[in-house]
């Protein structure tokens, strides 16, 4: 789709960072010439395995197209792995190559992978004819544990039905300039820059977020969408801002779960323009909620995108209720259900387990309930971290906050929040806040004050250092 959009429009920016413009004819022209480098001098073609560890930038960009035109399968590393979770990715994946910017290049090498610098190039000599354009493998989140990897063929008519959903639900058409500040090494972030070079657009990047700068980013070009995660929201919402700053009129969140309040504060502030997708690595986009879903119906994720179908699925592996919590399917043309190695995820009719839990309501709407393996029982009732999370969340004196169990002799696990705080909170006034919200089983039995709650680049609550901050078990 790249190499159609130069050969339409070669002259259209395709992308900026922060290095300035970057023309579609340029960007096509600086990946042949980086596929050449590889052939020439690292040998990559099909076959080989090539991660790619760089921040939001033509980087990242050129690497990934480079790599796909030889025919080799590119492995979309996160740029915050180190240590044993970028040995274990290297090792699980196989990878023969990395390509790293320099700021990863010593903690690659590390590894035993050859590195290469994202900027070689080569115009000597002509590109090799391969049989098709090699896989991407997407790492799933690992927030429990090692990534695990998510094999996709490139296959233009997988993005159809998140395309037709697209330009149904928002604004956006053919030639959009999108502000992504979400990571592209992950999913979410990877199918909106698919998406905006699709349409022929423009995909605005920083390496690094910045919640002013990007807002000022989004205004001085003009930006028609602006893709970020639940955790940037917030940040927008306490950044120091004109009174007169507005945001694109879509601001496409995702990637992981969006607070009813955070979505309230954010709609209040900047109008109607925010709207909530769901997927996984696993599934890719699945429901999108427009602002007049998360209007009338907080907290949902919306309804399935054009080509997708959800289910929600009970113990007896039969669909729930209207209404009902149950374990979440979703299948369509993107759903994978087998990750590199052999590993299967669940699948039922078809439908791919997302690993949610969820119900659905009588319109259709799709209310993500929390993690399956998040779900804690304490004192014979099932508590779901995400429905206290959401309560904390509605303090003003509280920035962020995450629920978790502990090990408990006699509640079998110990209901306990992590908070980081405004001011001089105190638990009384914690429990104090959530006595009218939640009920008297679903509030923690110990409340612990942190300066920070361990994320990934995803937003989501990284559980494997919430359990070394804590030095217990908890889950």
């Amino acid at each position: 789709m790249v190499r159609l959009s130069a050969a339409r429009w070669p002259m259209r920016v395709a992308l900026r960072d922060d290095n300035g413009p970057l023309t579609y004819r340029a960007l096509v022209d600086s990946a042949d010439d980086a596929a050449r480098a590889l052939a020439d001098v690292h040998r990559i073609g099909p076959g080989s395995r090539v991660g790619v560890m760089c921040r939001n930038s033509r980087d990242f960009v050129i690497a990934l197209l480079a790599s796909a035109r030889l025919g080799a399968d590119v492995v979309l590393l996160n740029t915050d792995f180190r240590g044993a979770a970028l040995d274990a990715a290297a090792t699980q994946q196989r990878l023969s190559l990395v390509i790293a910017a320099a700021e990863f290049a010593d903690i690659v090498s590390a590894t035993g992978v050859p590195v290469a610098d994202p900027g070689m190039r080569s115009v000597h000599g002509a590109l090799p004819s391969v049989p098709r354009e090699g896989r991407l493998v997407l790492l799933t989140s690992g927030t429990t544990g090692n990534p695990r990897g998510v094999p996709r063929d490139p296959d233009i008519g997988a993005l159809l039905g998140m395309v037709t959903t697209v330009l149904a639900r928002t604004r956006l058409r053919c030639g959009m300039r999108t502000m992504i500040a979400v990571p592209m090494f992950h999913a979410f972030g990877l199918a909106v820059l698919g998406l905006t070079l699709s349409f022929s657009g423009t995909a605005v990047m920083r390496e690094r977020f910045d919640p002013v700068a990007t807002i000022d980013l989004c205004r001085r070009h003009e930006a028609h969408a602006l893709m970020v995660v639940p955790a940037m929201l917030a940040r927008i919402l306490d950044a120091d801002l004109p009174a007169d700053a507005k945001t694109p009129p879509v601001v496409l969140s995702g990637g992981s779960a969006l607070s009813p309040i955070t979505a309230a504060r954010f709609t209040e502030r900047f109008g109607d323009v925010l709207y909530n997708g769901y997927g996984s690595s696993e599934v890719a986009l699945a429901t999108l909620a427009t602002p007049d879903d998360l209007r009338t119906r907080p907290g949902t994720v919306g309804k399935p995108i054009e080509g997708v179908r959800i289910a929600v699925i009970g113990d007896d592996g039969r669909p729930v209720p209207t209404g009902a919590t149950g374990r979440v399917f979703a299948g369509g043309a993107s759903a994978v259900d087998e990750y590199v190695g052999g590993a299967r995820k669940d699948t039922v009719a078809g439908l791919v387990s997302t690993g949610d839990l969820g119900r659905l309501d009588g319109d259709g709407r799709l209310h993500v309930i929390g993690r399956e393996d998040d779900m804690i029982v304490s004192g014979g009732e099932n508590v779901y971290p995400q429905a206290l999370e959401n309560a904390l969340a509605a303090h003003d004196g509280i920035v962020d906050a995450c629920a978790f169990g502990v090990a408990d002799d006699r509640f079998g696990q110990r209901l306990t929040a992590l908070v980081v705080s405004r001011g001089s909170l105190t638990s009384d006034d914690v429990i104090d806040h959530l006595s009218t919200r939640v009920s008297r089983y679903e509030r923690p039995r110990e409340i612990r004050f942190v300066d920070e709650i361990p994320r990934n680049a995803a937003g989501k609550v990284d559980r494997a250092a919430v359990r070394r901050l804590v030095g217990e078990e908890a889950r």
